[in-house]
């Protein structure tokens, strides 16, 4: 497993990067699940947080997009995959139509390879699974609201099951551009990432922006699962 995967397993925080003097950060969640005991109890163990505060929860992305479109934002949303209406996937592509700015980070059952790698190149910055304790929930959102991004272990591994793959296509990514990639596969944000290679935010950021534009992709995530499926890194 490539160094700074275990940042991507939900498992680990660098907690230095939001103390604010001895005050954690806030972080206003919305939740998007439709099964009402689960939503009740995930919500209810959040707010335990003194940092988290749960602040709406949504049955469907229907309802949840509706708020959306009304310019109404959180900080995180977790979602589900196997939403009424509208699946998960679709419900964040939408989003990031209406809002791209705002982070999904998936929350499901699922451990499809198919709906983890559809669910990143859409624009999820993480995947979690249900079976997580509340513990690697609340890192994974402390980690994603940092610029970080958080898989689920057996998540991570699907995901790096995808370098055995030969690359499809060529992206015309440049040398910079490769290096800033495998910085972000050791789970850097853009500043750290501008600290590493010697650059400016703004110059890192705008190398990040041709990646995104170059595979496709709506995230950092999505841009490093890219880069491994298609054997980039």
């Amino acid at each position: 497993m490539p160094k700074g995967f275990l940042l991507y397993s939900g498992l680990h925080v660098h907690y230095s990067n939001f103390l604010n003097g001895e005050k954690m950060i806030p972080i206003n969640i919305w939740i998007v699940e439709d099964d009402a005991g689960y939503r009740r109890n995930l919500c209810r163990s959040l707010d335990r947080e003194k940092h988290i505060t749960c602040s709406r929860v949504f049955p469907s992305c229907i309802e949840f997009l509706e708020v959306i479109k009304s310019g109404e934002y959180p900080d995180l949303i977790l979602m589900d995959l196997g939403l009424p209406g509208m699946g998960g996937v679709e419900g964040i592509q939408q989003l990031k139509i209406l809002a791209p700015d705002v982070t999904v980070i998936v929350l499901t059952v699922n451990e499809d390879k198919e709906k983890v790698l559809q669910s990143l190149d859409a624009g999820a910055a993480g995947y979690l699974l249900k079976s997580s304790t509340t513990r690697q929930i609340v890192n994974g959102l402390d980690q994603v609201f940092f610029g970080g991004a958080a898989l689920s272990p057996s998540v991570a591994k699907i995901v790096l099951e995808e370098l055995k793959k030969p690359a499809a296509e060529e992206f015309d990514l440049s040398a910079r551009e490769i290096e800033v990639l495998e910085q972000l596969a050791q789970g850097l944000s853009v500043k750290e990432v501008a600290v590493q290679l010697g650059i400016s935010r703004a110059t890192a950021a705008f190398h990040l922006g041709n990646i995104y534009q170059k595979l496709n992709v709506q995230s950092q995530t999505g841009a490093v699962a890219k880069a491994l499926r298609s054997g980039i890194i």
